[in-house]
């Protein structure tokens, strides 16, 4: 294969390339960079000289990229995002006229989700928000400026090149459903004849609860696994487990499944909760306004479901 000429690159061609990553047809490509079918048709060809590979086959009357088309998504996406935001004006952010779109990486929390979508479409109702599921990469990305804004947990070392804020810590409660035989005599030695609901949101190893339940002796043995917060629910409901975990994730999941909420035997104190950004884009007058609108309703929000949920708590009994 001969060697790119970077030289004779057409940067449409790369806006080409994005669309067609992310619509999956020539059509619907074209109606998205408002052109024609034919003349989507023929930048990808171009393409397909250029980088010397098909890049996207016909599968099932669908058209799917090839390993070095979702090689090359991977490597343009942030060259594309930083020439955009290199290429707006300075200092012209308006939410009201934005049509911004803006990454959020956060634990499933639909109860916060929705609350932060609806005030950010009601200050900037044609800017978009795309919130991101947590997993390994989000420090790269968030460097990268894939994403703007990252809820990180624990003592996560951060990398350089990275910025946070600190949160109020999280509390954690456990969770069963209304008529569990625990909470007759919600005990240490009640929990440990049941077994525990784990939502494994990453493979990292042993989650904060689990630890405290060494740190303190108390064994807890793993009755299954979910990947999300909001399907411990449906999984409580038809069981007898029990599920601890932190009261901003599981407002929404407590309320319209009725559980009852107890105070966890074993969980984190103080746990940290950290909302994190890029360095390079910590003056961005866009970003500033995401963060402060995103963090206030962040704060509120978590502060207002702890208190509920103490209210509604059945306490360990000695």
């Amino acid at each position: 294969m001969s060697q790119i000429q970077l030289h004779k690159i057409d940067l449409n061609l790369l806006s080409t390339f994005e669309a067609l990553i992310e619509e999956g047809s020539v059509a619907a490509a074209a109606d998205r960079l408002h052109l024609t079918a034919s003349a989507v048709s023929h930048a990808l060809g171009r393409m397909r000289t250029q980088f010397d590979d098909p890049l996207f086959v016909r599968v099932g009357g669908k058209m799917q990229p090839t390993p070095r088309a979702l090689l090359l998504a991977d490597e343009i996406a942030p060259i594309l995002r930083n020439l955009r935001r290199a290429l707006e004006p300075a200092e012209t952010f308006d939410p009201a006229t934005t049509n911004r779109v803006f990454r959020i990486a956060l634990h499933s929390s639909p109860a916060f989700m929705a609350q932060a979508t609806a005030e950010i479409s009601r200050l900037a109702p044609g800017a978009m928000l795309d919130w991101v599921r947590i997993k390994p990469t989000n420090q790269n990305d968030l460097i990268d400026g894939l994403i703007d804004l990252l809820h990180v947990g624990g003592p996560a070392h951060l990398a350089d090149g990275i910025q946070a804020v600190d949160l109020p810590p999280v509390t954690f409660f456990s969770f069963v459903r209304r008529g569990h035989p625990a909470v007759e005599t919600w005990s240490a030695d009640t929990a440990a004849k049941y077994r525990y609901l784990q939502v494994a949101v990453e493979d990292t190893g042993g989650t904060p609860i689990e630890k405290e339940h060494r740190l303190l002796d108390r064994p807890r043995t793993l009755g299954g696994k979910v990947h999300d917060f909001p399907l411990t629910g449906p999984v409580l409901l038809e069981s007898d487990l029990i599920t601890t975990q932190p009261s901003f994730a599981m407002m929404e999941t407590w309320k319209r499944y009725d559980l009852q909420v107890l105070e966890p035997v074993a969980a984190p104190k103080d746990f940290p909760m950290r909302f994190a950004w890029s360095a390079r884009y910590a003056t961005d007058p866009a970003n500033i306004w995401l963060r402060d609108t995103v963090i206030a309703a962040y704060r509120k929000h978590e502060a207002d479901i702890t208190a509920q949920m103490h209210e509604a708590v059945l306490t360990l009994e000695p």
